[in-house]
């Protein structure tokens, strides 16, 4: 794929059907979508409008990937008020054999075959470190830790997570101490990663 630099590691689909719809979903790694046949309509939407998306759980899918319960051929209103929202936000485009179109990673996107056959390769890559798990596992821990808690707890969490993780203002939390002072918090290693592991292990273990 001349589009891309050729480094880093990468994995390669190619998918072959008919006329098919593929239900409105997001994907972890950032994704070039080639058409080599036929012609495909994607309607993209950002990760902000998950709300007025009506997304399905994330341990029941088809894929493995959580998708949208909105039928976008003949969506239901009354049931799925938010998606007329929802798609004031969205951008349509309709690629013919040839075409690449680029999705950033948690890009929402929903896609239509409009042909009876149809072809495409898709290149799949992060530019996140190699040691960076999936960020769903973290949502579904929290699940245990903190959906339920009462709302000001709840809100006092979400401080420490801009401060620890988030870091709106760019600036690292971690900065006025020492590096081999910081613990878990420092510059991570395969060591680190290993501590950080047994830790979570541990507890999820009892």
């Amino acid at each position: 794929m001349p589009l891309l630099d050729g480094k880093g590691e990468r994995r390669v689909s190619l998918w072959i059907g008919n006329r098919v719809r593929t239900a409105a979903h997001w994907d972890l790694p950032q994704n070039l979508a080639c058409v080599v046949a036929g012609r495909r309509r994607f309607t993209l939407f950002p990760i902000e409008q998950i709300r007025n998306l009506y997304f399905g759980p994330v341990d029941f899918t088809l894929s493995g990937q959580p998708i949208s319960l909105v039928d976008f051929i003949e969506p239901d209103l009354e049931r799925h008020p938010r998606f007329a929202e929802a798609m004031q936000h969205a951008q349509v485009a309709e690629l013919e054999p040839g075409d690449c179109l680029y999705m950033p990673s948690l890009c929402i996107h929903h896609v239509e075959s409009l042909d009876p056959f149809s072809a495409m390769i898709n290149f799949w890559w992060r530019d996140a470190p190699a040691y960076t798990e999936a960020p769903i596992f973290s949502l579904l821990h929290g699940l245990l830790t903190l959906r339920d808690l009462p709302p000001r707890e709840r809100q006092a969490w979400r401080a420490v997570f801009d401060h620890y993780l988030f870091r709106p203002d760019g600036e690292d939390p971690m900065a006025h101490i020492p590096q081999d002072a910081q613990g878990l918090f420092a510059t991570m290693t395969p060591e680190i990663k290993r501590r950080l592991k047994a830790t979570l292990v541990s507890h999820l273990s009892r």
